[in-house]
């Protein structure tokens, strides 16, 4: 582990001191060290320290602001921002997109950070591995902060470099073992920015593990596969628009790491993501036997595109809301859309999303699934923002085209 970063892992036996000591925060005491590069800073009342209230608001009117309106943050070299117009009745179609998955992560988070107010934190996630990134996902979207994708080893990009440092931040959470990031990424990392590292002792450890420390208890929690990421996709974005987390379970039982943070989480309400078939119900009845008095329900469809429709429809019941940005410009109603078949480019946007209360929904690449399209105008959405290039989600897709 580099002596650079906090590093915050499990441990079987009594916690273990490295370095300056152990970090204590909330529920049970973590072995983990305190960065060398800065004393920690990051912790009121047991917590980490996050941005609510006025801050998460005005991130959301920020968001709205320039999706919708489309006056971007920041723009960049490497980054792709196109708007279509819209026919009579349909919503105008606006694309966010870098060169690749990183670019793409960084996109969004310049559309939705301006230079001005920037970031306190940021989380970060492999690239190449799903499972800690959609864990981040949500919890990104409760400190109000983007999730920046990197390479599990090798130079730190430049670009996401150069985003850190518009964004001034201040505060980096890496999730994932060295496997996933490495300690030579996290080590560049700390160069910039207080560094602390979620590393349980499988993805469904990590995930639980980051989201009992980090997380508000008592919110909903929303519960999915693993194993595969299709039915989670919009369920970051979900979890984040009501205050809640997002963990990972074993598809035919509860992992008792998972359970004992459950617990910890205390959550008002739990949503697991899938049918039968992708989380079992032996699973679903462990958590209700965990969590005796708690709601505990499923949310799925035929498919992921549908499961991710019905996760919005469950939570935007009144449509995607409308507000005002900062100027005080009526802003119109927008949903983002991703691709259901590729993982960064939506769960970048499900951060975002969350907190502003705007919906994410999925897409195949060369046309729009009918349940999408449904929900689109169930939404009464009057902006898309597709997420990712032509590659990704490509453009008959992005202009609405029904499968």
């Amino acid at each position: 582990m580099s002596p650079t970063a906090a590093a915050w892992r499990r441990s079987a036996g009594p916690s273990v001191c490295h370095g300056r000591g152990e970090v204590h925060l909330g529920g049970p005491a973590r072995a983990g060290t305190a960065s060398t590069r800065r004393h920690p800073s990051t912790t009121s009342g047991g917590r980490a320290v996050r941005t609510t209230g006025v801050r998460v608001a005005a991130m959301g009117a920020a968001l709205l602001a320039s999706t919708v309106l489309g006056t971007a943050g920041a723009a960049s070299a490497d980054t792709t921002t196109t708007t279509a117009t819209a026919t009579a009745g349909a919503p105008e179609v606006q694309r966010l997109a870098g060169d690749d998955r990183i670019g793409t992560a960084i996109a969004v988070s310049q559309a939705v950070f301006s230079d001005a107010d920037g970031a306190y934190a940021a989380f970060v996630a492999s690239a190449a591995s799903w499972p800690d990134a959609l864990a981040a996902s949500a919890l990104a979207a409760q400190y109000g902060a983007p999730l920046l994708l990197v390479p599990a080893d090798g130079q730190l990009p430049a670009s996401v470099r150069t985003e850190l440092h518009r964004l001034k931040v201040e505060q980096v959470y890496v999730l994932g073992g060295d496997r996933s990031v490495s300690d030579r990424i996290s080590a560049q990392l700390s160069d910039l920015a207080e560094v602390k590292r979620f590393d349980g002792n499988d993805r469904y450890d990590t995930a639980g593990y980051a989201a009992s420390v980090l997380a508000d208890p008592g919110k909903p929690l929303y519960v999915a596969s693993g194993t595969g990421f299709a039915d989670a996709l919009g369920g970051g974005a979900a979890a984040g628009s009501v205050g809640g987390a997002l963990v990972l379970t074993d598809p035919a039982r509860l992992p008792s790491s998972l359970a004992a943070d459950i617990k910890t989480l205390a959550p008002s309400s739990v949503v697991v993501l899938g049918g039968p078939g992708t989380v079992s119900d032996a699973v679903v009845g462990q958590i209700k036997a965990l969590l005796p008095g708690t709601s505990v329900t499923r949310t799925y469809g035929a498919d992921r595109y549908e499961t991710a429709a019905r996760a919005s429809a469950q939570v935007h019941v009144d449509g995607s809301p409308s507000t005002k940005a900062a100027d005080g410009t009526e802003t119109l109603s927008a949903v983002m859309l991703a691709s259901g078949t590729s993982f960064p480019d939506g769960l970048a946007g499900a951060a975002v999303a969350g907190p502003s209360g705007v919906p994410l929904l999925l897409t195949t690449k060369d046309c729009v699934p009918a349940a999408t399209l449904a929900e689109i105008r169930r939404l009464h959405a009057q902006r898309v923002v597709v997420l990712g290039g032509p590659t990704v989600v490509g453009p008959a897709a992005a202009a609405l085209t029904p499968c």
